[in-house]
């Protein structure tokens, strides 16, 4: 399978933090896990998913409720 690495900024990193239960049900819809690295000098993450389903993530991508969770700044 396929390993995925996304870096992004995040507006309030505290903001962004306190969704992981968001991005555990985003995410777990095409990898088997992921991990979160916090940028040390700026307000980025860097964002390692494991076993990644491309179709799946695309899907992900492109469902509704994807982009209401990025709204609300925890993915």
């Amino acid at each position: 399978m396929t390993t995925v690495v996304m870096s992004h900024a995040v507006g309030n990193m505290d903001t962004w933090l306190g969704g992981e239960e968001s991005r555990k049900k985003v995410f777990g819809n095409f990898c088997s896990s992921h991990r979160i690295f916090k940028h040390v000098e700026a307000d980025r993450v860097t964002i390692v998913c494991e076993n990644v389903d491309m179709v799946k993530m695309q899907a992900t991508i492109d469902d509704p409720e994807t982009d209401k969770a990025k709204a609300a700044s925890v993915i």
